[in-house]
């Protein structure tokens, strides 16, 4: 029997009795901080569209933005911890294409559908309800909409940035670059074998030294990196020696140490606070550190309960949250510009206005999440299953 008929026969990182499951409920617990931040720092200019003092002096002056570096470092120890175990022993292209094209498979139908959705919604909300002019112009959104579909909107983020609108789907700069690294990391995998740690930890230490521009933000890979790693660390008994078991023990602990993890990646993240002047590769590393603590599945950051269940149906819904959110704020924008016109909201408008955002983006991420992004995603999964059943008879035919 040649190598690559036993390859077909038990395809390297095939074998489900040894890869990990890649859902563990903390590291949920930790999606749905992240959105949340997210939807946190995006309030003021878009739901909180009338001069405030909340919102102009403390959101905006807050380093809520870092909850997207704390959804890269989630992503890069995910995807990692699902993916290059599968990779791992693979030195033949035919099987390491197999393997590349089903996570790539499986990943497209997890993602495009919906990012897609929310790249062309605006087009037409902008040329159909847009009296305010809050979702921008159709030259800002169509450019959008191509940046986006091609992976390069992080890129046209930076080129528009200061000089025209970055028009509705801008957060879907983070898309474009977590697909562009995924892309690669396949192949770096196969290249590099088990020297991999080392480009990923050149990248990781790199945020260190970032001056704080526009373009090194649309492109800061390092807390992605830094979740590889984390991934790559999982698999060795030191990893497991340093588990923080005492937090298992004391809820108080565990909230406590939470809150200071939270708190500090926040402040660091604070243009006005100054606390450092290079602040990304801070903020990387801190990020990293919460999912390392989270990412035993022992209850070191957040017990089992009823209060996580609740925190992992928001995390279903992370990512439809964070598409949504920015088109349905704009919306309450219009439709107060259309009853009120450009009046002050009473402060009793203004909470009703919060109120109604809120549940206004809840409601639409579950109808995404029912509707488009679930069902798509199982597809995907299905269309990744019958490729992989497909050519592995093919890898047995050449060997």
């Amino acid at each position: 029997m040649s190598r690559l008929t036993a390859q077909a026969e038990n395809p390297p990182g095939l074998n489900a009795s040894v890869m990990p499951s890649t859902r563990l409920g903390e590291v949920e617990v930790l999606r749905t901080i992240a959105v949340l931040m997210v939807l946190v720092q995006h309030l003021p200019g878009n739901l909180l569209f009338w001069p405030n003092h909340f919102g102009d002096k403390i959101l905006s002056n807050g380093g809520f933005w870092a909850g997207v570096d704390l959804f890269f470092a989630i992503s890069g120890f995910v995807i990692a911890r699902s993916l290059l175990p599968r990779l791992a022993g693979v030195t033949d292209w035919v099987s390491f294409t197999q393997i590349a094209i089903t996570f790539w498979i499986a990943r497209a139908w997890r993602l495009l559908p919906s990012a897609w959705f929310w790249l062309a919604a605006p087009v037409v909300l902008c040329l159909t309800f847009n009296r305010s002019g809050a979702y921008d112009t159709l030259a800002d959104n169509w450019s959008v909409f191509i940046a986006g579909i091609l992976y390069m909107q992080n890129f046209h983020f930076v080129e528009s940035f200061g000089h025209f609108g970055n028009g509705t789907a801008f957060v879907q700069w983070s898309l474009s670059l977590e697909e562009q690294f995924y892309l690669l990391l396949p192949f770096a995998a196969f290249f590099f074998r088990r020297y991999l740690v080392v480009p990923l930890l050149l990248i990781a230490l790199a945020g260190f030294f970032a001056p704080n521009t526009v373009l090194l933000h649309m492109v800061r890979l390092w807390p992605v990196a830094f979740g590889v790693l984390l991934a790559l660390w999982s698999s060795r008994q030191s990893y497991q020696d340093c588990a923080p078991t005492g937090l298992a023990k004391s809820r108080a602990a565990r909230i406590a140490t939470l809150t200071i993890l939270l708190v500090c990646l926040v402040s660091i993240g604070s243009p006005p606070l100054q606390i450092v002047s290079l602040y990304q590769g801070p903020v990387a590393l801190i990020s990293v550190i919460i999912v390392w603590v989270a990412s035993y599945g022992r209850g070191y950051l957040w017990h089992a309960g009823a209060s996580r269940r609740v925190m992992e149906v928001i995390a279903a819904r992370s990512y439809c949250l964070y598409l949504a959110h920015i088109p349905v704020y704009f919306a309450v924008h219009e439709v107060w510009y259309r009853l009120y016109g450009l009046a002050m909201p009473s402060h009793f408008q203004k909470i009703m206005i919060l109120g109604l955002g809120a549940l206004a983006v809840a409601g639409v991420a579950e109808l995404n999440h029912r509707l488009l992004e679930r069902p798509l995603r199982e597809y995907g999964k299905r269309l990744a299953a019958e490729y992989r059943a497909q050519t592995v008879p093919q890898m047995a035919h050449v060997g």
